[in-house]
């Protein structure tokens, strides 16, 4: 099975970034049954994953994190606090100095993402089904995308937990939890992020 690991390319300011992310978040928004204003997920060019119900969650999450990601050549490194549970998600990027530089924040009905530095055209909903593949209940996360003909399987790989979405015998995304450590990787659409917790 395809397991592509390209390594992070140098750190470059957020906003660049940001404006490469624009390629793969700019689908049409459309109403769905857990909230009216939010917008579903396109996870293949025609597959629409609507985000689950914060009562999916699998195990409330309450951290500090260093998140490191990349999107073709470019890369970013931000601190995020996040705080997950039955009752939505929050998470908050922080700079180096601890200025807040943005909150996503879902509570099953809405969606809202507040931030000077990212463009409007950035979805919030695609970060969310992000955090929601990695830290919801397997078996809600695979009821959901076999109503849309997508496998997603749990397996364990040398001590860690490894969770992958096919569709067919393409992984479209993958996602590797180890030790307070969660890597992020969507094959599809060329894109990697990681989050670390911090050391208490």
């Amino acid at each position: 099975m395809k397991n592509c690991h390209s390594p992070f390319f140098a750190v470059i300011t957020v906003p660049l970034f940001v404006l490469c992310m624009q390629f793969f978040l700019s689908c049409a928004s459309t109403k769905n049954e857990i909230g009216a204003d939010i917008s579903p997920v396109y996870i293949t060019n025609t597959k629409k994953f609507y985000l689950l119900s914060p009562d999916n969650i699998e195990k409330p999450v309450d951290s500090l994190q260093l998140l490191t990601g990349s999107f073709g050549d470019s890369s970013f490194v931000l601190q995020a606090f996040l705080q997950a549970d039955e009752n939505g998600f929050f998470l908050s990027l922080l700079n180096d100095f601890g200025t807040g530089m943005g909150n996503l924040v879902y509570d099953g009905t809405k969606i809202t993402f507040d931030s000077a530095v990212f463009p409007k055209s950035l979805k919030p909903e695609y970060i969310a089904s992000d955090l929601q593949f990695a830290y919801y209940k397997p078996s809600a996360i695979k009821k959901s995308l076999s109503e849309l003909n997508l496998v997603f399987t749990l397996t364990n790989e040398d001590g860690k937990e490894i969770r992958r979405i096919m569709n067919g015998t393409k992984c479209i995304e993958q996602i590797s939890k180890s030790d307070g450590v969660v890597d992020i990787e969507n094959f599809l659409r060329g894109y990697r992020y990681n989050l670390q917790e911090a050391a208490e």
